[in-house]
């Protein structure tokens, strides 16, 4: 896809006395979007840190929209530290912005499209609604959304295989609870969040036939309080092992059921140091590198409007990571068992879903 590189340079830094006021200014002809206080916004441009963007046609741009902060150790930091690898790699320029809330998607990825920004990433399906809003606006812009489910002609998403990580989770805790009673825990509910449950259940009733998962929305992904809240709510209950996907709120989760005895399962980074007493293992699924892949085609030209899923034949970005060593060799063996299946290709999955009920299906 043609990209043009004409267009102004994009902001640059601000005096840090400004960082609460600052602004993502728009062609003059277009209405600006005022970040909140909790927005921030950073350019790097590791080619060449003393020139304007502007002033180098070949300069690849990347823009990436975050739901929460760079910090969480898990969600955002690795879609931040994805983009910024890439930005590296390219010889790039990349911009961020946390905090971004729903109902200003759409005026976000907008003003990087504006800005001629080549690549804008919505980091979360959450951004799939306003990435295919604005995609049309901006054909010389290509957009992605991370987990997301939509294709077109300017826009892809990327996921892991979350349904073999998913799945493998709820192998090791079908397989770790003594009260067959397990959870999964998560923000809010769309058809990423769901379908990686959906995935969880299907591993975990594959051993287990007894076993019943519990499904728990927090509301957020990063509200600590209501992470622990809904924590020792499923305890309360009986759930003795808890698999989330959560950003911020993820630790004290973790730590959560360490305090109280029972077991849990990582998502997206290696979250076995969080709580070793708990973290059975964790699906790993570095997001950062997927974004990274898709950025590297764009560069070259070779991109397609598709959906990407990067599996376990792809161990640098999706894996389990470390097993603990509370695991009996029987579980390790199933493990492995079960991932040698999905690697020769016995074991696939795919969405059925019908409606709005959310469904996996082993092929």
């Amino acid at each position: 896809m043609t990209k043009k590189f004409n267009r102004r340079s994009f902001i640059g830094y601000i005096s840090a006395t400004l960082a609460t006021s600052l602004l993502l200014k728009a062609c003059a002809d277009k209405p600006s979007y005022s970040p909140s206080p909790s927005t921030m916004i950073l350019t790097e441009n590791p080619a060449n840190d003393s020139t304007d963007a502007g002033n180098s046609s070949e300069t690849f741009k990347i823009a990436i929209a975050l739901p929460g902060v760079i910090t969480d150790g898990g969600w955002n930091q690795s879609g931040y530290e994805g983009v910024k690898k890439a930005a590296e790699k390219l010889n790039g320029e990349m911009i961020y912005v946390e905090n971004v809330a729903q109902p200003d998607q759409t005026e976000t990825l907008s003003d990087f499209a504006r800005k001629g920004y080549d690549l804008v990433v919505g980091h979360g399906g959450q951004f799939d609604a306003a990435i295919q809003q604005v995609a049309s606006q901006f054909p010389d812009t290509f957009f992605l959304g991370v987990n997301g489910n939509i294709a077109g002609e300017n826009y892809a998403s990327v996921t892991t295989n979350y349904f073999q990580v998913g799945y493998l989770a709820g192998v090791v805790a079908g397989l770790m609870t003594k009260t067959n009673k397990v959870a999964y825990i998560t923000g809010l509910s769309f058809k990423g969040t769901n379908l990686q449950g959906k995935a969880f259940e299907l591993g975990a009733k594959s051993v287990n036939t007894s076993v019943e998962v519990v499904i728990s929305y927090t509301g957020d992904f990063n509200d600590i309080a209501k992470g622990k809240e809904a924590a020792l709510a499923l305890i309360s209950t009986g759930v003795d092992v808890i698999y989330h996907l959560l950003d911020n709120a993820a630790p004290a989760v973790l730590q959560t059921a360490q305090e109280k005895g029972i077991y849990a399962v990582g998502n997206t980074t290696d979250q076995l140091d969080v709580a070793p007493k708990a973290v059975l293992t964790s699906a790993v699924q570095d997001v950062g590198g997927a974004i990274a892949y898709v950025a590297n085609l764009v560069k070259n030209n070779q991109v397609k409007g598709e959906k990407y899923i990067l599996g376990i034949e792809n161990p640098e970005i999706t894996k389990l990571g470390r097993l603990n060593d509370v695991l009996p060799e029987e579980v390790k063996q199933k493990i492995e068992e079960t991932q040698q299946e999905m690697l020769a290709g016995k074991l696939q999955f795919k969405d059925c879903s019908e409606g709005s009920q959310e469904k996996v299906c082993i092929k």
